[in-house]
């Protein structure tokens, strides 16, 4: 085998490796949008029964957290990556963490439910809440979508689709607020908590897109204007 044959033989299975961890990537955000869909079911419909299957659930994620982190710092340490493929593997350790992040707050929604055993019936606040539920998800899923098409220009957009996600959680809190003689104080409270919950799934999702605008142009969107690039350059990564 000649030394050009084996560097094409490296490339390909270094490419193979990152392949293998961007669809690990989409798979444990596909797994994330799965649960945090049950974990709202089991808040809109009051189904405590579902409460040990949201905790199930995310042990598999973790545990997909734990592999894809070990070799996607392997791979760092090993290949010695430049440019695309740096900027990928560095972004991925941060989208992990955004990913299984994520997982823990789905939790976090079934384990407020479980702590006031049940959420009294109000019909408006429940319509505005499935309303957060299906928002959230669709933004964290912009964010999954991103990663599997690499597709920057989600990152530039997504902003958009969060803002009715910020918006909602206001009219959500506001109801909360309205209702909380009827609800009572334990459940006010812990309804308040699982619409931060939400909220915050959304935000990660954005970071997500973000991200991978990132991976392809090595520039995030701009802080002040997000559907425009800033002026971040290749030497931003080594600096983290």
């Amino acid at each position: 085998m000649t030394l050009h044959d084996r560097d094409h033989d490296t490339r390909h299975h270094f490419d193979d490796d990152l392949d293998a961890i961007r669809s690990g990537l989409v798979e444990m955000g596909s797994l994330v949008v799965e649960n945090t869909k049950r974990a709202g079911d089991a808040i809109i419909e009051n189904r405590l029964d579902l409460v040990d299957p949201v905790r199930h659930a995310d042990e598999e994620i973790n545990d997909r957290y734990r592999a894809l982190e070990t070799r996607t710092f392997e791979i760092l340490a090993l290949q010695q990556p430049v440019a695309t493929d740096l900027r990928f593997l560095v972004a991925t350790s941060r989208m992990l963490y955004e990913i299984e992040r994520s997982g823990d707050l789905a939790v976090n929604m079934v384990n407020s439910l479980a702590r006031v055993d049940g959420i009294p019936e109000t019909p408006k606040l429940i319509g505005v809440l499935s309303r957060l539920v299906n928002e959230s998800c669709a933004v964290f899923a912009q964010g999954v979508e991103a990663i599997a098409d690499m597709n920057p220009a989600i990152g530039l957009e997504i902003d958009a689709a969060d803002d009715v996600v910020d918006k909602l959680t206001g009219d959500y809190f506001s109801l909360v607020h309205d209702e909380s003689d009827f609800l009572g104080i334990d459940a006010a409270v812990q309804l308040n908590r699982i619409g931060r919950f939400l909220e915050r799934i959304a935000d990660h999702g954005v970071n997500i897109a973000q991200n991978v605008t990132f991976i392809v142009t090595a520039h995030f969107p701009d802080e002040d204007n997000p559907t425009v690039l800033d002026d971040a350059s290749d030497e931003r990564v080594a600096g983290g």
